[in-house]
């Protein structure tokens, strides 16, 4: 089976919208009806609503700052940041405009510019635990996990009661080499949050990469029954499955994830390798080919290998 992968899920906190200090009265009118239509999902009517509001006052940072917003959520990352540069033009000490660029820039990979926005947003705001978990966030994309650790911790400092941070440091900690710190962090992650998947998969992760099978399977179980379509989990599940001899509980899972997603190339070579396991060479052949015509590169020499054994 492929190895683990571990998911770093990004937990940058979008700051709330917010209307206050609207300079226009009807500016403030237009920027508070795209907030509701924003939040209730309409992004596009909300972007309309924004722009009256700009069309009517230019210099109203809020409604910069909350088109940026929601241009973010309609997937326009640049355009968002262009917003956000403006509200910072117009109010400098916005501290929630220098976080969600942080945020777009992070997720447009440039975790440099990233974290020297939220730095500046921890300068005007130093006590919001979520800054601290979004700039550790982009410290550990970076590999400065030794950086991250530190803002994670001192994001729980601040508030003891959120999980994102525990399980953003046993990321942190994993990658850094300590796995028993990961899983006492993963560990305080859905014990703060129950419902917390991601964090159930990834303290998984650590119990498979310290040879703990049946622990690592209990905790693929719970993510998955929270998260049915958590795809990585059922790979995973699976090596920890292959790795007890259970080939067949392994071709389910397999199985499950190709239902899921068809074009996995790994989880068809998955699949195969577990049905060569139990004897089925026709089945390990049609699903090895299958692998190879998606691009796998293992796919090709395992083939070559099952055919010329005939076995």
């Amino acid at each position: 089976m492929n190895n683990i992968h571990r998911a770093l899920l990004l937990l940058f906190l979008v700051m709330l919208f917010s209307a206050a200090a609207t300079p226009s009265s009807k500016s403030r009118e237009y920027v508070e009806r795209g907030i509701v239509k924003a939040r209730s999902g309409d992004v596009s009517r909300a972007l309309v609503d924004f722009d009256r509001a700009l069309a009517l006052d230019p210099s109203n940072a809020v409604a910069y700052y909350n088109r940026g917003l929601a241009k973010g959520l309609g997937g326009d990352l640049r355009a968002a940041i262009r917003d956000y540069s403006q509200a910072i033009r117009l109010e400098p000490k916005l501290s929630g405009a220098y976080n969600n660029r942080g945020f777009a820039r992070a997720a447009l990979g440039d975790f440099k510019g990233s974290i020297e926005d939220i730095s500046k947003a921890i300068q005007l705001d130093p006590f919001r635990p979520e800054l601290y978990s979004n700039r550790g966030s982009a410290k550990t994309s970076l590999g400065d996990y030794r950086g991250a650790i530190e803002d994670f911790t001192r994001a729980v400092q601040l508030n003891p009661r959120l999980a994102g941070p525990y399980n953003n440091r046993g990321l942190a900690r994993s990658l850094n080499g300590d796995n028993k710190g990961a899983i006492a962090d993963f560990t305080l992650a859905v014990e703060h949050d129950q419902r917390y998947d991601a964090a159930w998969y990834n303290r998984g992760n650590a119990l498979v990469a310290s040879g703990d099978y049946p622990g690592g399977i209990r905790d693929y179980n719970k993510a998955l029954m929270l998260n049915p379509r958590l795809e990585e989990a059922y790979n995973n599940r699976a090596f920890a499955k292959v790795s007890l001899g259970d080939y067949q509980g392994a071709l389910d899972d397999m199985t499950a994830l190709l239902r899921l997603n068809p074009q996995n190339a790994a989880a068809w070579y998955n699949r195969g390798v577990a049905k060569k396991m139990q004897g089925d060479r026709a089945g390990a052949i049609a699903d090895l080919k299958k692998a190879e015509k998606l691009g796998d590169r293992l796919a090709a020499p395992a083939l070559r290998s099952l055919e010329g054994n005939g076995q």
